[in-house]
């Protein structure tokens, strides 16, 4: 079995001047300086839109076909930049911070993420929780949750396997039976704007386990991913102490 990959040990060799800092506003920095040194990863669907409503002046010159795959292609733009703008959004509340810790059922929190996959994706998702109370950021936690859901049921798009969400107290992670993570991609799947070649034809802004890596460390946890035996991947989070945030 691969070991998995832990990722959040920097935060053990920050410089001086931001080991004073607090761990979320650190995080926030960090979100801001990502996003103004990926600005092409910004301006991609944009252009390609813009492209496509100058083709779209021409419209009733092109044959039935090319009309057809022109205002599938917006459609598609049009969705994948909408997704963007939402996962910016969520960075842009992460890094805020305003939401504050409270103690509920993590058990219910994660039944909560799994109904709205299901409807979300139609996918069947199990889920495996122990009952346990921790004082978390409850938003920020299921938007986490939801983000690893997504992710499974993208990479696994056949679904014949359900997807498994286990919760127990101090450690979320999502199972999937899809291709798995290539070796190489395994450290680098929390990075932001990231995304491996084998999926860059799949929609999605390399943001969405970015997220849930903000998320973790905001808790005092790490983020992990490794490939399941069998097949598929393991991919979720570490939390604090249980009951602490």
């Amino acid at each position: 079995m691969t070991e998995p990959v832990e990722l959040g040990q920097e935060v053990h060799h920050l410089p001086a001047r931001a080991a004073v800092q607090s761990p979320g506003r650190f995080v926030g920095q960090q979100q801001g300086r990502a996003v103004h040194q990926r600005p092409g990863e910004l301006r991609t669907p944009l252009t390609s839109l813009h492209t496509n409503i100058a083709v779209l002046r021409r419209f009733g010159e092109l044959p039935p076909q090319a009309q057809a795959d022109l205002l599938h292609d917006l459609s598609q733009e049009s969705r994948e930049l909408t997704h963007l703008v939402d996962e910016l959004v969520q960075l842009a509340a992460d890094e805020r911070g305003h939401e504050e810790p409270i103690d509920l059922q993590l058990a219910e929190l994660a039944e909560r993420a799994a109904a709205a996959a299901r409807r979300r994706t139609g996918r069947d998702i199990l889920v495996h929780a122990t009952p346990a109370v921790v004082t978390v950021r409850p938003a920020a936690l299921q938007r986490a949750i939801s983000n690893l859901l997504d992710n499974a049921a993208k990479f696994d798009p056949d679904g014949i396997q359900p997807i498994e969400l286990i919760a127990d107290g101090g450690r979320i992670e999502v199972r999937d039976r899809g291709p798995g993570i290539d070796e190489h991609d395994l450290e680098r799947v929390f990075d932001r704007f990231y995304r491996a070649v084998a999926t860059r034809s799949l929609p999605g802004s390399g943001l969405g386990l970015a997220i849930v890596k903000d998320v973790a460390l905001r808790h005092g946890g790490n983020p992990f991913a490794t490939n399941r035996p069998g097949g598929g991947a393991i991919v979720g989070f570490t939390l604090g102490k249980p009951g602490h945030s």
